[in-house]
């Protein structure tokens, strides 16, 4: 590790501008003797930025590879990053190391077309009109069909959130697996078995854990070391995979079909009881209707069970009953072989499956029997349950896959040099540890400004008194800032403060264009200002005078009235607040802090509007950021 990361290696005969930076080797070194300890184990490493992670963790892990003729797993926690490691940075690290290997990007089923599912919204009816386009949005998709050849829905250029995506996508519920006629040109197999090939396989923690927890199986493509990068947002992928969920929308889909409906009649004209099935599914709707409405009607936008509601629960009875009644018809779809198993009829065995796992999820959503380890809850449009610590679903999931080393990495792991509170939220226990300081000189690149505005949140005036804060110190700095709210409602009047007269820079509210280009934007005009929510916290990286202050409106508490928060409260009882969303905050907040110093030649300031920072010692917030100077101000702001 020392002769291709030191002064005379590879790197830096390859880059002229490159830097030797003693943490990045350190980490490599500890990756390289993990995977070459007979016993493997676990490395969980803090590599805070600049330091060079990812060719810190990339070549010894590759280098390793290449000698054990081994198989790497590379995870991250989404898209943008896959795609970086594709299209820029292995391409780079393969000139510098002089060989490469063959790697594969594994994206989610939803990624990519089913191709069933796109033929069924053009079929002899005609195409399926999505936000009244007249079926212009099936034209571009089958054509576009004809002549892809990954099948990844993003081609499409469609905005994000378009509703033709969901119609189209390849989803694990009513996939018809073996059965498909589509089965050999399938999108998501092609990209799999391209997998079983690769040496690095590309893939994210959503992909991952919707196997390992979600499927309860090892992941598809086999694998000896696990590198998980951006390590930080394990938790929230794995209670992702193992939510449970169920709607109206959903329901309406099921049972409102055209393609099961066809099946259904076909059924009927070879001699099998489909009128029976038909006959049962209006009972279903009505009875689906009737239990949502009553939900609706009683819950109106939003409520957190921590018991049943008996009448619901007897709602639901008469939806499971109604079911049933579907189901016992289709028993023989269980006995069928060969030449038996026409399209329609394996149409209708996976509709049969989606159908039993639609209920399944209903009942336990209904039932609420494992409150608090589980929350649940309806959100005005769905029901939900999720569980409220995942540890033990994370460590289950790696487990299964039986890697011979695990290789965990995020600038934001420890507090204050600690990882006790990483190790209990993921349930993994590290062989090994490494927690590295930043290699630039933040003293001397940046300061942190705590300013109290004198009120608290809930107080009337507390919004426009953060908007008018946020004007005085974007007017001072000229531009140049991120700006980071707490709540949607915040971010509405701030943004309306700022954007009410003209000034000297753009400002860019989120929402107001897909977050790509509102990123891009931001980059590019180094006065401009962007202002969005908290999962603007991550994946921002503007270097030099594009950002020069970070504006961030209070510490990062959850909100208290959230269901998995109320459940995990319940929980933990009295040491809920110190053991749990007191380092979740600090972690968070970290996070956000981390937007400023991207170089050694960045400057600037991070300003934090919440006096708590300071006041409150106990809490030792500071601890967890860098150690810089910290000045507590206190701004007057004419009305």
């Amino acid at each position: 590790m020392q002769a291709i990361f030191g002064p005379e290696g590879p790197f830096a005969k390859t880059f002229p501008d490159y830097e030797v930076r003693p943490g990045q080797e350190d980490l490599a070194r500890r990756v390289w003797d993990l995977c070459e300890s007979s016993e493997g184990g676990i490395l969980a490493a803090e590599a805070p930025t600049g330091i060079g992670k990812s060719f810190a963790l990339l070549v010894p892990a590759l280098l390793w590879a290449q000698k054990r003729d081994a198989r790497i797993l590379f995870l991250t926690a989404g898209i943008p990053l896959q795609e970086q490691l594709r299209d820029k940075d292995l391409p780079s690290l393969f000139r510098v190391l002089g060989f490469s290997v063959p790697f594969v990007v594994l994206k989610g089923r939803g990624r990519y077309v089913c191709r069933r599912r796109a033929f069924d919204l053009g079929g002899p009816e005609g195409f399926v009109s999505f936000n009244g386009d007249a079926g212009v949005g099936v034209e571009t998709l089958l054509h576009w069909l004809s002549r892809t050849e990954t099948g990844e829905l993003d081609e499409l250029g469609l905005p994000g959130g378009h509703p033709l995506f969901a119609a189209a996508a390849a989803q694990q519920r009513g996939c018809l697996g073996a059965r498909c006629p589509e089965r050999e040109r399938c999108f998501v197999l092609r990209a799999f078995r391209l997998a079983q090939d690769a040496r690095l396989v590309i893939a994210n923690y959503h992909l991952f854990f919707a196997y390992t927890i979600g499927l309860g199986v090892p992941f598809p493509v086999s694998f000896n070391l696990l590198v998980c990068d951006e390590a930080h947002r394990m938790t929230d992928s794995a209670r992702s995979a193992a939510s449970r969920t169920t709607s109206l929308d959903e329901w309406r889909r099921l049972l409102g079909g055209r393609a099961v409906t066809s099946a259904l009649f076909s059924l009927t004209r070879s001699g099998r009881n489909g009128e029976a099935v038909l006959g049962h599914l209006g009972t279903c709707n009505r009875e689906i209707e009737v239990l949502f409405g009553s939900i609706s009607f009683r819950y109106g936008a939003g409520k957190t069970f921590f018991t049943a509601d008996p009448q619901l629960v007897q709602a639901g009875r008469k939806v499971c009953h109604a079911v049933t009644a579907v189901l016992r018809p289709l028993a023989f779809l269980d006995d069928m072989e060969g030449d038996e198993i026409s399209e329609e009829r394996a149409t209708l065995a996976a509709w049969r499956d989606e159908l039993k796992e639609a209920l399944g999820a209903l009942s336990w959503c209904l039932a609420v029997e494992n409150y608090p380890e589980w929350a649940y809850w309806w959100d005005g449009t769905s029901l939900q349950s999720a569980p409220t610590l995942c540890s033990e679903q994370i460590r289950e999931g790696v487990e299964r896959c039986a890697p011979h080393a695990v290789v965990v990495a995020s600038a934001t792991l420890s507090l204050a040099g600690d990882l006790r509170f990483w190790r209990r939220e993921t349930g993994l226990e590290p062989t090994d540890t490494l927690v590295l300081e930043s290699p630039f000189p933040l003293r001397e690149q940046m300061e942190v400004w705590v300013i109290s505005t004198g009120m608290a949140v809930p107080d009337p005036g507390y919004d426009q008194r953060v908007a008018e804060i946020v004007e005085k110190l974007v007017e001072q700095n000229g531009g140049s800032t991120l700006v980071l709210l707490s709540s949607l409602r915040l971010l509405r009047t701030v943004g309306e403060r700022l954007t009410s007269r003209k000034r000297g820079y753009d400002i860019f509210l989120q929402g107001s264009l897909p977050r790509g280009e509102l990123l891009r934007r931001f980059r590019e005009d180094l006065a401009s200002v962007l202002v969005g929510s908290v999962s603007f916290r991550e994946g921002i990286d503007v270097p030099g005078s594009g950002l020069t202050q970070v504006i961030i409106d209070r510490i990062p508490f959850p909100h208290p009235n959230d269901p998995v928060v109320e459940a995990r409260n319940r929980l933990e009882g009295n040491s809920s607040f110190r053991d749990v969303t007191l380092p979740w905050a600090k972690l968070l907040l970290k996070q956000a802090v981390g937007r400023l110093i991207r170089t050694r030649t960045d400057r600037g300031r991070v300003v934090i509007l919440d006096g708590r920072v300071v006041e409150r010692k106990d809490w030792k917030i500071l601890d967890a950021l860098p150690r810089v100077v910290v000045r507590p101000l206190r701004v007057r702001i004419r009305s």
